[in-house]
């Protein structure tokens, strides 16, 4: 992963990953990325909502492992060598979020960024909080305490 400034570092930019998921570039905010991971021998766990891949051992820690696709209705995909599990620190857990692949680190210009429509390729425009414009692409920011929470009648992963 490069690192990309796309606003110098001292404006007040806002530093963001960026990331694949489906059709749709991604961002998240730097400052709730914990780390990004390749392992993805991910355990399933039965009775948990469909969103929830599995969980994780991340040195001594169960990690839930959320599937993007499938929380934005997109077809999961088998895992294959360019996903990774992005981690991000809530509270005082970790969750995992399922990636298709990990592509950048940009610093983001706050007069780039605007609110995202309501609807964004028939994903509820909730889980975004706004859509960075690059030269070449659109990004959509993700609300990561939207996509954290569950759905009426989810079942907790064990």
């Amino acid at each position: 992963m490069q690192q990309e400034t796309d606003t110098p570092l001292t404006t007040g930019g806002r530093e963001l990953a960026l990331f694949h998921t489906g059709d749709l570039i991604c961002g998240l905010d730097t400052c709730h990325v914990g780390e990004i991971n390749k392992q993805t021998d991910i355990t399933v766990v039965h009775r948990a909502p469909d969103y929830v891949r599995g969980v994780i051992n991340l040195r001594g820690e169960i990690v839930t492992v959320i599937d993007l696709r499938k929380k934005f209705g997109f077809e999961p995909l088998a895992i294959d060598s360019e996903m990774r599990i992005v981690v991000v620190r809530l509270g005082d857990e970790n969750i995992g979020l399922l990636v298709d692949k990990v592509t950048d680190v940009v610093n983001a210009d706050p007069s780039d960024i605007e609110p995202p429509p309501s609807n964004l390729s028939g994903i509820n425009g909730a889980f975004f909080n706004g859509i960075y414009k690059r030269k070449k692409h659109l990004v959509a920011i993700l609300d990561i305490y939207e996509i954290m929470k569950k759905n009426e009648g989810d079942a907790l992963p064990a």
